[in-house]
């Protein structure tokens, strides 16, 4: 009765060491993993082509025009606003000298 038991517990024995080296081992595998050195990385480069820069040249120049073509709008509403000022002032001061001034509404 012996043997059947000192074959079983070797057979234990056998197992609890292969268990203990594939750990050992899987362990050694995942510390390779974590300390390996990352590839180096290079700074990339985009290459703008031709057509892209006379795109953006020519978008450029719309913008331009738009903010020129604001700029004279905003330089000829202030003109006009002004012109319109001096064109009320005119008209009262004209009509002030047809009620005061005028020798064919006085009567002295």
């Amino acid at each position: 009765m012996n043997s059947p038991n000192d074959k079983e517990r070797e057979l234990r024995r056998r197992q609890r060491e292969l268990e203990e080296r594939e750990r050992a081992i899987r362990l050694r595998e995942l510390e390779a993993e974590i300390n390996r050195l990352d590839p180096p990385l290079y700074q990339t480069i985009r290459h703008t082509s031709e057509k892209s820069r006379k795109l953006s040249l020519r978008k450029l120049a719309n913008v331009g025009k738009f903010f020129a073509l604001v700029v004279v709008t905003i330089i000829s509403l202030k003109i006009a606003s002004w012109l319109t000022g001096v064109v009320i002032v005119a008209g009262i001061a004209w009509f002030a000298y047809l009620l005061f001034f005028n020798s064919e509404n006085r009567k002295s």
